[in-house]
């Protein structure tokens, strides 16, 4: 799978989580107050929805979630383009990361079955790593691979909003209605939202979805 390109102008930043990167990406999240939220809000959705779960984490990144998991008895699965940030996991997670099947692929073409996890967990991704052509692309592979919940993290404008530039990156131009829209064309039905970080600066503010699927 090519490297997404770094730039400055609302295209992907993919390549940021390669090589040396990937090891002091945990370290340099952890001094951001919103990953913090971020985290609180991820337990609380949790610990909302049934023990014994399957769930897939894309992308896995360091597996920050896992612990999580853990506590809920899930059965875990992750996918990451960068096998940089899966090493890193396995070094974080410690005993953790045993029995997770992590693997190194691309969000677009999953390599998974119909249906096959009970959860799908998408955090940090589809608001500005991918393009929004890609996006669509990718949530088409989340509804088919997803059997009854999904948690995913979007930008909200809370102004108009505007549709994005096709090859873009969604940022927080989309309005409420739009990524309801967007989520339930997807098979995904928004059934609660948590704020996890504001950005007076573009009239948006982001999101964790809690999603049935229907």
């Amino acid at each position: 799978m090519p490297k997404l390109k770094i730039v400055d102008n609302g295209t992907p930043k993919g390549d940021r989580y390669y090589d040396k990167t990937a090891k002091k990406y945990e370290s340099k999240r952890l001094k951001q107050d919103w990953w913090h939220v971020e985290q609180k809000e991820m337990q609380s959705l949790l610990a909302g929805l049934p023990d014994n779960l399957t769930v897939v984490d894309i992308p896995f990144g360091t597996g920050r979630f896992v612990p999580y998991y853990v506590e809920k008895g899930y059965k875990i699965a992750g996918l990451d383009a960068s096998g940089d940030m899966i090493s890193a996991a396995k070094g974080i997670l410690g005993d953790a990361f045993k029995g997770v099947d992590a693997r190194v692929g691309d969000a677009a073409a999953l390599p998974f079955g119909d249906e096959e996890f009970d959860l799908l967990v998408s955090t940090r991704f589809l608001r500005d790593i991918v393009t929004y052509s890609v996006a669509k692309d990718v949530l088409k592979e989340f509804s088919r691979i997803a059997k009854k919940y999904a948690i995913i993290q979007l930008g909200q404008n809370f102004k108009s909003g505007l549709a994005p530039d096709e090859n873009s990156t969604m940022g927080g131009s989309l309005s409420e209605k739009a990524i309801h829209k967007l989520l339930l064309d997807n098979k995904f039905k928004v059934i609660e939202k948590r704020l996890v970080h504001s950005l007076e600066q573009d009239n948006s503010e982001i999101y964790h979805y809690l999603c049935e699927k229907v």
